[in-house]
């Protein structure tokens, strides 16, 4: 009942106007499979966005621990060009867009395409297919990220409107901060709705008290706003992963499960000391963690990690006889190629140079087609 309930909102959704997206168009790969091109079993993907990170914020992780990152686990690593549409760098919202409907977009615009028009996110893809969806957040959840993959407006700041699409939706795990957005809606309260179909919490402790093995839908908004810096007001991001996963991994179908961290983004536009950084990047890195301890279990999970664009300009450098030194050339965002580790079926795709509509479009072929299919 469940999925058909989702299959019949993603139909009255593309009714409405929304194009869907020809999967895997100009990849420049052959696509294997069945006809119908479902796979045979399970669809399980795992797709992690450490805003901001570049090949400078790995290195940062990389030089202040002896042991291998657990990203470094996951054995396909590839290149991705940021840009959006118009500018030489990108925003998040474009950022996120491009690897949510395939195509790339312009500066700031959620779920569309340059030309206004909008298109099916991967995460409606997977409502439609009858998968669980979850998004996990540091930041607001009516953010530019996790708006690109759940709503459709022109500028990520319409986060009233965001709310809403989000709050109509089937989505069964939402963790970020963003009350605000949903308790002061213009048109009232979204949360009166929203607790009668979900497991509420504010606070880490009210997260923690959550009986897992019972819930079906998990709602959590930790603060008006985004949680950065006071990362006390909200749980972590592992615990957060895996309270997601656990809701998630019940339906047999599958599930696609979009994990952000938004705190690297924030520790590099603030240009914050190196030692700062590093723990951004190691709580990002221990939720990649989770996610490989689930595929352990599950080898049949595809996961991808990679960064909407780089923030800061970042170098890091070895001073002699001194500590390491994080040095930026900008407090915004760099045009430079940030890496992308993929592991699972289908993850050889990800391999090598990609713009980021094309991991996009890979995403939607995985989610649509099943990881298993993707060359």
């Amino acid at each position: 009942m469940k999925g058909l309930k989702r299959i019949g909102r993603a139909a009255a959704l593309i009714t409405a106007g929304l194009t869907v997206l020809a999967c895997g168009s100009g990849t420049g790969r052959s696509s294997t499979g069945t006809a119908s091109g479902v796979a045979a079993g399970p669809t399980r993907v795992i797709f992690i966005v450490g805003d901001g990170t570049g090949v400078a914020q790995w290195s940062a992780l990389r030089i202040a621990q002896d042991a291998l990152p657990a990203v470094a686990s996951l054995p396909v690593i590839g290149l991705v060009d940021t840009r959006c549409d118009c500018p030489l760098t990108t925003d998040s919202g474009a950022g996120a867009t491009a690897y949510s409907i395939g195509k790339r977009t312009g500066y700031t615009m959620i779920g569309m395409d340059a030309d206004s028009v909008a298109h099916t996110t991967v995460l409606e893809a997977a409502e439609a297919r009858g998968l669980s969806t979850g998004m996990v957040t540091t930041t607001h959840i009516t953010d530019a990220t996790p708006a690109a993959f759940g709503a459709h407006v022109p500028t990520r700041y319409e986060r009233y409107d965001i709310a809403a699409q989000l709050a109509e939706k089937d989505i069964e795990v939402l963790l970020g901060g963003g009350r605000w957005f949903f308790e002061r809606h213009p048109s009232g309260s979204l949360l009166d709705d929203l607790r009668q179909r979900y497991t509420f919490v504010a606070t880490p402790a009210e997260f923690a008290s959550v009986d897992l093995a019972s819930t079906e839908r998990l709602l959590g908004l930790f603060a008006d706003s985004t949680t950065f810096p006071d990362k006390h007001l909200r749980p972590s991001l592992p615990d957060m992963a895996r309270a997601a996963l656990t809701i998630l991994d019940r339906n047999p179908r599958g599930f696609f499960l979009l994990l952000e961290n938004e705190d690297t983004d924030d520790l590099n536009h603030d240009n914050q000391p190196f030692d700062a950084l590093v723990e951004g990047m190691r709580e990002l890195d221990e939720m990649i963690a989770v996610a490989l301890d689930y595929q352990q279990r599950n080898p049949e999970t595809l996961i991808v990690v990679v960064g909407d664009h780089e923030t800061g300009g970042l170098m890091v450098t070895l001073p002699r006889d001194e500590a390491p030194r994080a040095t930026f050339s900008t407090r915004g965002h760099s045009s430079s190629m940030v890496p992308l580790f993929a592991g699972g079926p289908g993850a050889d795709a990800f391999r090598g140079w990609l713009r980021n509509e094309e991991v996009g479009q890979l995403l939607m072929r995985a989610v649509t087609e099943g990881p298993a299919h993707l060359q």
